[in-house]
């Protein structure tokens, strides 16, 4: 292949198309778990109200809240990956294994919010969310006290209960950026000329952060019936800050390969190993992140 301008730019059409190809293999498993938002700048600040809005009998004046109550700020962080193809490469026509590459830059791409909503929901007992507390915690500040949305005994990988029922989600996906692929098409560039590469590359921008925290609950003990019914009566006990019932009820359960087995076993099977009807069949959505451990 000769090294022209035009040839360049008919390479780099082709390597954008199977770019764009694997963005449509990605098949993103968060976007039940996520309430996304376009960012405009690095950092975003949200407004919350504390807890989730509910209508009350209106007996003398309203009760007014503002949304700028509590503040929780998100940082976009920048996302790339970039490899050079010497012109010798080009010259050569020897380019067969780059069109997979470059569709595997766009798979993982098209996965970016998974990877980020699931690092977040791992992270979530050591990460803050919008009352200062970490977003799985034992003493989130609520009516009468503090309320917790964590539970177990450490003994298990981690799995969550989240209630999907509601408009807003656990996980607040911000995106800055979508993923782009740009490649260098002038023979005359700098770097052409130093190290005799073309550089081809992707890049993103966005973030992923947290709501409210009564809609998720995080168990590190054994996927069982006890620990679900624990962690279930644990988010129908949430009350506002005013202390009226939130009316939660977990409709998914989110866990990784190391809970696999359990969750179906709870969940999926219609009889339990004795022959009585299991309680559970279908309790809850299945929400399967191989990338939780």
């Amino acid at each position: 292949m000769l090294i022209t301008r035009t040839n360049l730019e008919a390479l780099r059409t082709g390597f954008k198309s199977d770019f764009q190809r694997g963005i449509a293999l990605a098949a993103p498993v968060a976007d039940p778990l996520t309430s996304e938002v376009t960012s405009s700048t690095r950092v975003e600040t949200y407004g919350f109200l504390g807890d989730l809005p509910i209508f009350r009998k209106w007996v003398g004046e309203k009760r007014i809240k503002s949304i700028e109550e509590k503040s929780y700020q998100l940082i976009n962080d920048d996302f790339e990956a970039t490899l050079g193809i010497h012109k010798h490469k080009i010259d050569d026509d020897n380019l067969g294994l780059y069109g997979p590459i470059v569709q595997g830059w766009g798979q993982d791409a098209g996965q970016l919010k998974d990877s980020l909503a699931f690092t977040a929901l791992d992270q979530g007992h050591v990460r803050p969310c919008y009352d200062g507390q970490n977003y799985f915690d034992d003493e989130h500040p609520t009516f009468g006290g503090v309320a917790s949305n964590i539970s177990g005994d450490g003994s298990n990988a981690a799995w969550y209960l989240v209630d999907l029922s509601k408009p807003l989600k656990p996980v607040l996906y911000q995106k800055r950026k979508a993923p782009t692929f740009a490649m260098v098409t002038d023979p005359e560039d700098s770097h052409v000329f130093k190290t005799g590469e073309f550089l081809m590359g992707s890049e993103a921008r966005g973030g992923a952060g947290y709501t409210l925290w009564q809609l998720a609950h995080r168990c590190t003990g054994a996927l069982n019936a006890a620990n679900y019914q624990a962690a279930q009566a644990a988010m129908a006990a949430l009350k506002n800050d005013e202390g009226e019932p939130l009316g939660l009820k977990a409709t998914h359960v989110v866990y990784g390969a190391s809970n696999e087995a359990a969750a179906k076993t709870l969940f999926k099977a219609q009889n339990l190993a004795g022959g009585a009807s299991n309680i559970h069949f279908n309790a809850v959505e299945l929400i399967e992140a191989r990338r939780l451990p």
